[in-house]
């Protein structure tokens, strides 16, 4: 089961992303002002630090998030979904939709062809 606890230094993650305190803090609706205050080690609330755990720990952007996919989004937050399993069957999911569009593809010339094929028979015993 995946941490629900946000185990990184919010000034560190932001530094390793090459971000300024603008783009890392209003990801999470934070203004850049509040952010620098946090990073000089003022407590930060539990739902701004819930809102760092989605967007820098989980990956998922708050903007993406939508009544259809909220139960997901919260399963993931609970630990009950882990990402990194998600996005392998995505991987996997895109490799088989591109191994079917290249199949749709072949039998489409295929088709093509026979019936190229049955065109010409049927001249041939026209005349």
């Amino acid at each position: 089961m995946l941490s629900k606890e946000v185990d990184f230094d919010p000034r560190e993650m932001r530094r390793r992303l090459d971000l300024n305190q603008q783009e890392f803090w209003s990801a999470v609706g934070v203004t850049q002002s509040g952010g620098s205050r946090y990073e000089q080690d003022r407590r930060i609330p539990k739902p701004v630090m819930e809102l760092l755990r989605l967007r820098y720990q989980l990956g998922i952007k708050l903007e993406d998030i939508t009544e259809e996919n909220a139960t997901m989004v919260r399963a993931i937050a609970e630990g009950q979904l882990d990402t990194g399993i998600l996005k392998q069957q995505l991987t996997q999911i895109e490799r088989v939709l591109k191994a079917s569009q290249q199949l749709a593809l072949s039998a489409s010339e295929l088709s093509g062809a026979a019936e190229a094929v049955l065109c010409d028979r049927e001249k041939q015993t026209i005349r």
